[in-house]
């Protein structure tokens, strides 16, 4: 068993000046500790030597080791409860944004598979079409003229769209 000294009521490395406090000098703190009540505690024995071990590192008692650690958790302990808070949004979040991804590929999968549907479809029409044309060599010519026009106008549209969305992210991605 060992002993920790209580420093102050309000923080022991603080005092009272005027309108605010002051950082206690390292002679201030321990001065003020000869009249300090005192905190006892028990410890397992490996953990009173890793104790041990850590104080002779740092070059100071078991009972100044101990002390500055316990303020050290007492100054933090509000942080250490918001890391936890903030580690429980950031999952949180993760969980949404995952959700949200899932629901986007769905709406791509199906929006493709419509597509296809779309393209079996006019498939099926230009079929039709060919097969309706008279053996006339002209025919057949001004058939492939207008079926090449209305690919390379499809083309046109689809790399105007591919253009714009690609400007789009950007925009979103630099934060324009």
């Amino acid at each position: 068993m060992f002993r920790v000294y209580s420093v102050g009521a309000a923080h022991p490395l603080y005092y009272y000046v005027g309108k605010g406090f002051c950082r206690r000098t390292m002679k201030e703190t321990k001065t003020s500790l000869k009249y300090s009540p005192r905190v006892e505690t028990r410890l397992a024995q490996a953990d009173l030597k890793r104790l041990d071990d850590n104080a002779k590192l740092a070059g100071q008692t078991r009972a100044e080791y101990a002390r500055q650690a316990l303020l050290w958790y007492l100054d933090n302990q509000e942080k250490l409860t918001l890391d936890d808070r903030e580690a429980e949004v950031a999952q949180a979040i993760r969980y949404a944004t995952d959700q949200q991804i899932k629901a986007t590929k769905n709406g791509v999968d199906r929006i493709c598979k419509m597509l296809a549907r779309q393209g079996v479809a006019l498939g099926t029409l230009f079929e039709l079409s060919w097969m309706a044309l008279p053996d006339d060599e002209n025919a057949r010519k001004a058939f492939e003229a207008a079926s090449n026009t209305a690919k390379q106008k499809m083309r046109r549209h689809v790399e105007r769209d591919e253009a714009e969305i690609a400007d789009r992210n950007a925009k979103v991605v630099t934060g324009q």
